[in-house]
C-alpha cells in the first residue's frame, strides 16, 4: 500500500548528477568493476549490465551533487521518481541497483511512464494524475526548461550541469513549504 501525503522528486540524471562531458569512467578497467561489484552486493545482475553506464554510475556521478540528493531524501523525507532518460534503456530494478552504488536505491521508487510522442513535462503531469497521494513534488532537470518552467514554475530546479548548492536550497524550500 503506497504512504499517502508523499513527497516525491522527479530526478533527471545526465546534467543533475553526472556533468556533462565527464568521462572518467573510460580511465577505468570497467570489465573488473563489474566483477568487484558483482561480489561486493552478491549480485550477479551486476555482470550483466552495460560496462559503461556502470562506469558512468560508479566513477562519474558528481559525490557533492548525489550527497545533496541523499540530504534531501533523509531530511525532507522524498522518494526518487526517475523522470531520465535512463529509465528507457533500464529498468526500475536495475536502475536501483545503479542508486545502490551511492546508497541511494531504498528511494528511489519509480519511473515515470515513457508515453510516445509526448514530451517529459507532459509524461510527469501523466504520473502526477495516477498518484493522487502526492503531496509536493520536485522536477530536477537540466533541460525541458521552457515546458517545467511554463507549466509548474514553482516546483522546478533548472540545474544547468549539477545539482549544486543553490539547486539544493531552492529545492528544500519547495519541498518543505507549508
Amino acid at each position: 500500500m503506497k504512504k499517502k501525503n508523499r513527497q516525491i522528486i522527479f530526478l533527471d540524471i545526465d546534467g543533475v548528477l553526472q556533468p556533462h562531458g565527464k568521462q572518467d569512467r573510460f580511465d577505468h578497467d570497467l570489465d573488473q568493476l563489474r566483477k568487484d561489484l558483482a561480489v561486493k552486493y552478491n549480485n550477479d545482475e551486476y555482470l550483466r549490465m552495460d560496462k559503461y553506464d556502470l562506469g558512468a554510475v560508479y566513477y562519474d556521478w558528481d559525490k557533492e551533487a548525489v550527497e545533496r540528493l541523499r540530504k534531501l531524501c533523509v531530511d525532507v523525507p522524498a522518494e526518487i521518481v526517475i523522470s531520465s532518460d535512463w529509465r528507457v534503456f533500464s529498468p526500475l530494478s536495475r536502475l536501483k541497483d545503479y542508486f545502490r552504488l551511492h546508497d541511494l536505491d531504498r528511494y528511489v521508487t519509480g519511473v515515470i511512464e515513457q508515453l510516445p510522442g509526448r514530451d517529459r513535462c507532459e509524461e510527469v503531469t501523466h504520473y502526477l494524475k495516477n498518484n493522487p497521494d502526492i503531496q509536493r513534488f520536485l522536477i530536477l532537470d537540466d533541460d525541458s526548461f521552457w515546458r517545467f518552467d511554463q507549466h509548474y514554475p514553482d516546483q522546478f530546479v533548472h540545474t544547468y550541469s549539477i545539482f549544486d548548492e543553490e539547486s539544493y536550497k531552492k529545492a528544500l524550500r519547495i519541498l518543505t513549504k507549508k
